[in-house]
């Protein structure tokens, strides 16, 4: 069985010009892990998931004080939540992943699998011959179709 039999052909995707609030929405609205980020000819360029939305620590420079501070002992909650509030508006571009491993759609169902486990992915971009991305597919995918 190849990955185009399987994969998921209506892919949500984000802008490059989005911003983190605009994918923490989207991710709740469709429920998924995260989304291919393309440019605005379509062209994939990354992908951004919860974990690059959920980083704050990371993408905001909070220092650990102020982080365990503004968390545990409520010390400073006011700049704790500014500083995520300024986050949000950190374009996807500057925490994507670049670069995102991708497969072929001809590509048979156990390389997906064995891409997806080795690099230790929740979901792996579809391209076409020419480059372009035509679907996803994801753990959860392949456990189906096994399951049959």
């Amino acid at each position: 069985m190849l990955v185009k039999d399987v994969m998921t052909k209506e892919v949500y995707t984000v802008n490059s010009k989005a911003t983190l609030r605009d994918v923490a929405y989207l991710l709740a609205v469709h429920g998924v892990g995260g989304f291919p980020v393309v440019d605005d000819r379509g062209t994939l360029i990354g992908i951004i998931t919860d974990k690059e939305v959920y980083k704050p620590k990371e993408q905001i420079s909070l220092d650990n004080d102020l982080l365990l501070g503004s968390l545990l002992n409520l010390r400073n909650p006011q700049r704790f939540i500014s500083e995520l509030a300024d986050s949000a508006d950190l374009p996807v571009i500057s925490v994507m992943i670049s670069n995102p491993i991708t497969i072929q759609e001809n590509a048979s169902i156990k390389e997906a699998m064995q891409v997806l486990y080795e690099n230790n992915i929740g979901r792996l971009p579809v391209v076409n011959e020419s480059g372009y991305l035509v679907g996803i597919i994801t753990k959860g995918d392949i456990s189906r179709v096994i399951e049959k």
